[in-house]
């Protein structure tokens, strides 16, 4: 068997509140390997955002390991943590995220743009991730121009550019109307055909059923 793309040990998020706290990840121990399809679900203030947000690292354990390829990123500076994150882990948000003054095609290549990438190679990899998820022809459009459902394609093609290990979406087809939620859940499918590594966070039980793995969270535990 392959070894975890992303794995937590023990990991517990606890907040302050008030005179108490609240253990919002409460010894949590999960892995991810390469190639799966998971979905994490779980009823609001479950615990599923906090997961996410660690997985993104976005957020930090009180306690715990967080590894990712192997390495522990809980002991990473802030600063390291965000290049991982920048080179590694592909993000799809559910308000899509994108720059209305940028065009798709900058939107695309955000990602790129602070890195020594050149710049040939950086437009060339941002026509290839419009083509994947069918909106080569809408590069020179502003985001203001499309619908929801390409919008999100294109935060989706955002996430690809750095030929992530492992995309995570965050409840990706929220803004979406049905027609839409379909059209991006075909195109996760065929995005894990390929060997993507994918997690997406949803209280949509229809949309987690596309995951071949359901990670379920209720108050603070995994299951």
């Amino acid at each position: 068997m392959t070894p975890p793309v992303f794995e937590l040990q023990d990991v517990s998020k606890v907040y302050p509140m008030g005179d108490g706290e609240v253990r919002a990840l409460d010894h949590v121990d999960l892995q991810i390997r390469e190639g799966e399809f998971s979905a994490i679900i779980g009823p609001s203030g479950s615990g599923k955002s906090t997961l996410m947000h660690i997985m993104g690292f976005m957020d930090q354990p009180t306690s715990g390991k967080v590894l990712f390829d192997g390495e522990d990123m809980s002991r990473l500076p802030s600063n390291k943590r965000a290049l991982v994150r920048n080179a590694k882990i592909g993000f799809v948000f559910q308000a899509f995220n994108l720059l209305p003054k940028l065009s798709v095609h900058e939107n695309t290549a955000l990602p790129l743009r602070y890195t020594k990438t050149p710049r040939k190679i950086i437009a060339e990899r941002a026509r290839a991730a419009l083509e994947m998820v069918g909106l080569a022809n809408r590069g020179d459009h502003s985001p203001g121009q499309l619908s929801g459902g390409q919008r999100q394609r294109v935060a989706i093609a955002r996430a690809l550019i750095n030929e992530p290990r492992l995309i995570l979406a965050d409840e990706p087809t929220g803004n979406l109307d049905s027609e839409n939620a379909a059209l991006i859940m075909d195109l996760f499918d065929r995005l894990h055909a390929d060997g993507r590594t994918l997690v997406l966070v949803t209280h949509d039980n229809e949309v987690a059923e596309h995951a071949r793995r359901q990670i379920r969270v209720q108050d603070g535990h995994v299951h």
